[in-house]
């Protein structure tokens, strides 16, 4: 009965380190909560605030922190 009890235990603690969530990879923080995203995020998981926006010149998605886009140098209307 204890070598069956320590066998669910171990299975049961290997599962549980793992990180089956979206932000396991993630190098940046939402600038809005601090909340880790991904660089392709478009959106924070946790605030819902935007993270990019297409470009008026070529529409790709860019930072909306830059001031222009790095594909065709198109400067942002709102800054």
């Amino acid at each position: 009965m204890i070598i069956f009890a320590l066998i669910i235990y171990l299975i049961y603690s290997e599962n549980s380190n793992k990180c089956t969530c979206e932000t396991e990879n993630a190098r940046a923080k939402c600038y809005n909560c601090g909340h880790l995203i991904k660089d392709d995020f478009v959106y924070c998981p946790k605030c819902k605030v935007a993270l990019k926006e297409k470009c008026e010149g070529c529409n790709k998605l860019i930072n909306i922190a830059w001031r222009s886009c790095p594909y065709c140098n198109t400067k942002r209307a709102d800054l």
